[in-house]
């Protein structure tokens, strides 16, 4: 079983290396804090917990093979 989490981390490496255009700028910030927080080492479910309140169907994201992963992951976070 993939952890979701993880999944998210490497689905959100291209938006983070470099703004993407598409993407709206709450997922940006969102996906930003989570990556610091894993570089840092600091404790990561602050950050994930801004994905719960986030819909994955609605949330901006471009219609790229990155995007289409990242949507992917963010179900992930949603799943039971």
């Amino acid at each position: 079983m993939v952890d979701p989490v993880a999944e998210l981390r490497a689905a959100l490496a291209p938006f983070v290396a470099a703004f993407q255009p598409g993407v709206s700028q709450a997922l940006y910030k969102a996906l930003y804090r989570l990556h610091v927080a894993h570089e840092r080492g600091h404790d990561q479910s602050e950050a994930v917990a801004r994905f719960a309140s986030m819909d994955p169907e609605r949330v901006k994201v471009p219609a790229s093979k990155e995007g289409r992963r990242l949507r992917a992951a963010l179900r992930g976070i949603h799943a039971p």
